[in-house]
């Protein structure tokens, strides 16, 4: 996801009025800069949003089921990726990525917990191990397919919108498929 989103922030999204703003703000100050928005920032908005919220959404979510938690905030993420699609100005890039994070740090804990859940007694820690796997696989194939599809979609129809529409439908097929394995495939516990 972050490489497309890099190369669609340098292809498509006009920073300014963010360079404005915070040029704006940091000239409050005294001090007078020219600072511009640049693609790298993007991990820092994400990073960035997860430590100022963590503490709060792990405190929110502390106390909730891991397989609700988990669909909550993969559709938080979803939606953050479907506003990508819905306009290519700045500040609409901005909050699609800071909903994208949340989503991503609800998310992220209670699928720890879920494989926990589900894992025999005697291999909590072998599915445990085997849980970091999705990171490495996503990674390989997300790197593939999302430039595959930016090509595709960005580069040769100029339907950037388009994919970030089929980006969501990801996720939304990704709820589906957890929902289908909690009722037909998971060892069923108190906690999904």
């Amino acid at each position: 996801m972050f490489d497309t989103v890099l190369w669609y922030l340098t292809d498509y999204v006009d920073m300014t009025p963010v360079n404005n703003a915070v040029n704006w703000f940091i000239g409050l100050f005294g001090i007078e800069t020219n600072w511009k928005f640049d693609a790298e920032h993007v991990t820092v908005i994400n990073a960035g949003t997860i430590i100022a919220l963590q503490l709060l959404i792990s405190s929110l979510v502390k106390n909730t089921k891991a397989l609700p938690t988990m669909i909550a905030g993969i559709a938080m993420g979803t939606v953050g990726m479907a506003i990508l699609s819905i306009s290519m100005h700045a500040w609409v890039f901005i909050a699609g990525i800071i909903i994208f994070s949340i989503g991503e740090m609800t998310a992220h804990p209670k699928f720890l917990s879920y494989v926990g859940l589900i894992a025999p007694p005697d291999k909590k820690a072998l599915y445990q191990g085997y849980s970091f796997l999705y990171g490495v696989i996503g990674s390989g194939v997300g790197g593939i397919l999302g430039a595959m599809m930016y090509v595709h979609f960005v580069d040769g129809l100029q339907r950037p919108g388009l994919l970030w529409f089929i980006f969501s439908m990801i996720g939304v097929v990704t709820i589906i498929g957890l929902l289908l394995y909690n009722k037909y495939l998971a060892p069923k516990t108190s906690e999904n």
